[in-house]
């Protein structure tokens, strides 16, 4: 039995291609509906069952570009610790409970009471058994020493007075008998004594405070708003990874839930907490997609069942029908995910916005497919006759689909591309969310198609058998007049001729000039309103939105924003080749070399650099005056400390024998630089270190610009042999921020091309599609500006929902033009080809557009960045979307009508030959 709703010479190739799609596929769910079922149910189990067993993986540098130059600076610096392994820290940052001032002697106490037990009392397993930090630390176990130091300085200081000659707790150098304490790697948020008795903050910029003509003043430090400990050291293949993870959660646990003090506030951070934070914060997601399915079924029940009773079609299974409209994409979620994770893509955090999307996609291709079953039974009750319930069945299922398909189809087909233009984003999380959304998307169509339409031939059949039940036991019976599917005069009932009657006074309104002057006055508003938006957004990023708001590394993050980045933005340098350093010119290059990086406007200058090659040519100068015992002089021996500072004699060669460098690195006071030199104790690499300083650094766009800075001095010419590399902890991130907006505008462009392509695929009218076209861009230039408005930045979250959004923009207005160009095949007259757009359209937008907002205002209610972006991104498509499609686009269409050319193809004068024109459905 042929099926044709519209003659082959009134729709593009590509249409005609999908409707015979479609009644193949409506034949074979006619012929198996039950193995259909069956068959997309055991496979959504067999896939779904991968994904309670996939653990979530997360790495916050996965927000990084590929080629970006931060992943090379990364892979040198874990170079550098090939000899000693991966290098690990553990950080405590300690705040006062008492005002906001760290310089007392209780907060002190406490916090070495932390540096202790952190470093005494957890033992890491490694294969020579468990080793706290001071046993496996390598060369960078003296970090927290001038805490300690200082602590011990304010004690004495409290015993003997402030005068005490060999004593100065002062800002950046502390002084404690006779050794010199660096303070600024530890203390943050600081305010100092100056020679005018003046009390100033280095959070202020005033640098110069501490500059090379400016001394220091003793006893400088006044307050100290934070306290930071570094726990850091290489670990080797000793060490497993699980076993890291569960030393630092031991640590964790201990500070975070047993730990107690009156005086202080500890938060740690490592890299496996960063981690779980993420993870945590995408599993608080799931309790929100279950409210968002009961709030769609119930939303789905309502409305079936009031469609149902008005068209006089109401049974229980119209409920089971709006049930598993709502199953139905989280089945495709689960089949294509576990799909995913099967063939070896990671489980990441950001894929848990991913059933939200889809269901707020995909229930409305099902709408969709009941709006039209509905209309078609109607039509079939009024001018059909059935002939068996088989017959019937194919017959209502075949036009079902092919009134339906092209609809469905341009759904999927946007949505999916513009995830998979999203997928070629130069990052790997926006990588796997995008492709993770295209898969769901695709694969909800499949399921829509095999699993839904399956059920709905089941349901079909029943509601055909009662009407054959009914004929018979009532074969007199005039089967009550129903709306026309087509919308057309037929239909005789009251009600239908009021809200006809509605529809025609408000197509009247629109074709108004005032009314239409009106609109396209407030739409030059809006377009100048959001093209502010979108060149006003500004580039930036911010890893705390991938976190919960309560989540204690959202607090750390806010500590280093306020008292460490403005003033101590540290930068590694990295030198490869340092040559001869037995060679005095050699040294001075680099001296120069360092000197250039302490130059930059916001350096902090040489007193927050530590450069081991000046305490080096120190000990050259001194090293003639060492003392070694005298009954040993002859044996060429030389005195190397131990930690705890008890002497071992050890044979050695004598000063001036060309090998001082190992005499540097064995003495007490220089041992620490062990941890920035990779030697045999002769020199092959070795790392500096200096910090920068700036109110404006709060900002990672001039972060980004100053990282630049450092790369420009490491790459001048004269530096090019010594092979030098800077390494900033962040620039992973930094590295995104100049790649986002061309990114973002590249991937727009691609998207809008490829929507355009989509659209003409099903709209081969050019005026029609230039009204598409333009409403397409108009909600797409709407939701970016307004999101600017909203205070959203141009970050990788935030450039991939707006591509989605893209996508999304698509829907309405191509689904409104091919209506409307349909309509041409009945009447040249505009207010009617309106009315006959909004008739058969309307509805199902603001039913579609309102369950879709419905969905994603759940999101709303958690409290993390990253789902409220997509939420605000999709609420806004909709609401942008249903205006430009219910009042700009048919005002645009009234006034192309009024210019010369006309519109329209010329009317053929000739009805659909069996059931109504095609009504579309939004997601």
């Amino acid at each position: 039995m042929k099926h044709k709703v519209e003659r082959a010479s009134d729709n593009t190739w590509f249409v005609r291609i999908i409707h015979w799609f479609f009644q193949k596929c409506s034949a074979l769910i006619c012929y198996c509906p039950w193995t259909c079922i069956l068959l997309t149910t055991i496979l959504t189990l067999v896939l779904a069952l991968k994904i309670p067993f996939t653990r979530m993986q997360n790495d916050i540098s996965d927000f990084t570009p590929f080629g970006a130059k931060s992943r090379v600076e990364l892979e040198k610096y874990r170079q550098f610790f090939n000899n000693h392994g991966e290098p690990k820290a553990i950080y405590a940052f300690i705040t006062s409970k008492i005002g906001d001032n760290m310089l007392g002697i209780s907060q002190l106490n406490d916090t070495v009471h932390v540096l202790d037990k952190i470093s005494r009392d957890f033992y890491l397993k490694t294969s020579n058994g468990p080793k706290n930090f001071e046993e496996y630390c390598s060369g960078f176990c003296l970090l927290n020493e001038p805490v300690r130091h200082f602590y011990n300085g304010m004690l004495i200081s409290g015993q003997h007075g402030t005068d005490f000659s060999h004593l100065d707790l002062g800002y950046p150098i502390t002084t404690v008998l006779g050794t010199k304490l660096y303070m600024d790697p530890n203390f943050f948020g600081v305010k100092v004594a100056t020679e005018n008795n003046k009390i100033e903050s280095v959070a202020d910029g005033n640098i110069r405070l501490f500059g090379d003509n400016t001394k220091q003043e003793p006893n400088n430090i006044r307050e100290v708003s934070l306290v930071v400990l570094q726990f850091r050291s290489e670990l080797g293949d000793e060490v497993k990874a699980e076993d890291l993870r569960n030393y630092e959660h031991e640590i964790l646990d201990y500070i975070h839930d047993e730990y107690q003090s009156a005086h202080i506030n500890v938060y740690i951070l490592t890299d496996s907490y960063i981690t779980e934070e993420i993870v945590r914060a995408g599993l608080t997601l799931l309790p929100f997609l279950v409210i968002g399915f009961i709030i769609m079924a119930v939303f789905s029940s309502i409305t079936f069942v009031i469609s149902a009773h008005y068209l006089k079609q109401l049974n229980i299974y119209k409920v089971v029908l709006a049930v598993m409209a709502c199953v139905c994409p989280f089945m495709a979620c689960g089949a294509s995910l576990g799909a995913m994770f099967y063939a070896g893509f990671r489980f990441g955090s950001i894929l848990c916005v991913t059933p939200f999307l889809v269901l707020a996609i995909g229930v409305d291709d099902s709408y969709l497919m009941v709006n039209a079953w509905q209309r078609i039974t109607c039509h079939r009750r009024k001018y059909g006759r059935i002939e068996s319930v088989n017959q019937e069945l194919k017959h209502r299922i075949t036009e079902m689909f092919i009134e339906t398909g092209p609809s469905i189809t341009i759904t999927t087909i946007t949505n999916a591309l513009a995830f998979g233009i999203g997928a070629t984003t130069p990052a790997a999380e926006i990588q796997l969310f995008s492709i993770g959304n295209a898969l769901a998307v695709t694969t909800d169509f499949v399921f829509t198609i095999t699993f839904y339409g399956a059920l709905m031939a089941v349901v079909g059949r029943y509601e055909i058998r009662k009407e054959l039940e009914a004929l018979k036991t009532l074969p007199g019976a005039e089967t009550p007049s129903e709306t026309s599917s087509t919308g057309s005069e037929t239909s005789s009932e009251p009600e239908d001729c009021k809200f006809r009657r509605a529809i025609a006074q408000i197509c009247k309104f629109l074709t108004n000039t005032w009314v239409c002057s009106i609109v396209l006055g407030l739409l030059a508003v809006y377009w100048y309103i959001c093209v502010v938006g979108t060149v006003n957004i500004k580039s930036e990023l911010s890893p705390n939105k991938l976190f919960l708001e309560e989540s204690n590394i959202v607090k750390i993050f806010k500590q280093r924003k306020t008292h460490i980045i403005p003033y101590y933005s540290a930068c590694w340098i990295l030198v490869e080749n340092p040559g001869d350093i037995n060679d005095k010119s050699q040294r001075a290059k680099l001296e120069d070399l360092v000197q250039s990086f302490e130059s930059l406007p916001s350096a902090n200058g040489r007193y927050s650099t530590k450069f081991w090659l000046r305490d080096y040519e120190d000990f050259l100068k001194q090293s003639e005056d060492i003392d070694l015992p005298i009954e040993e002089e002859d044996e060429e021996l030389a005195i190397e400390f131990t930690v705890n500072g008890s002497q071992v004699v050890t044979p050695s060669q004598p000063f001036g024998s060309g090998n001082e460098l190992r005499q540097f690195l064995e003495w007490p006071e220089f041992s620490f630089w062990k941890g920035f030199i990779q030697s045999t104790y002769q020199m092959s690499k070795f790392l500096v270190t200096t910090a920068y300083h700036g109110s404006e650094l709060v900002d990672w766009s001039n972060r980004a610009k100053l990282l630049n800075e450092w790369r420009a001095v490491a790459d001048q010419e004269k530096y090019r042999s010594l092979n030098v590399t800077v390494y900033e902890e962040d620039a992973k991130f930094l590295d995104l921020i100049e790649t986002m907006s061309p990114v973002a505008i590249q991937s727009a462009l691609w998207t809008f091309a490829s929507m355009f392509l989509v659209a003409a695929l099903f709209i081969s009218h050019p005026p029609t599609l230039f009204v598409a076209t333009f409403s397409i861009l108009s909600t797409s230039l709407g939701v970016f500006g307004i999101m600017s408005w909203w205070g959203a930045d141009l970050d990788p979250i935030m450039m991939s929902a707006t591509v989605m959004s893209i996508g999304f923009s698509v829907d309405i207005p191509s689904h409104v033009s091919y209506h409307f160009y349909q309509t041409a095949k009945d009447t040249t007259d505009i207010r009617r080809r309106l009315q006959m757009t909004i008739e058969a359209v309307g509805f199902p937008i603001f039913e579609a557009s309102l369950s879709t907002s419905l969905c994603v205002m759940s999101l709303f209610f958690v409290d993390l960045n990253m789902a409220q972006i997509f939420a605000k991104c999709m609420l806004l498509v909709v609401v942008i979307g249903m205006i430009h499609g219910m009042l700009v686009m048919p005002v645009i269409f009234s006034l192309l009508d009024t210019v010369p050319k006309k519109l329209a193809p010329k009317s053929k004068n000739q009805h659909l030959s069996s059931t109504v024109t095609v009504v579309t459905v939004i997601p």
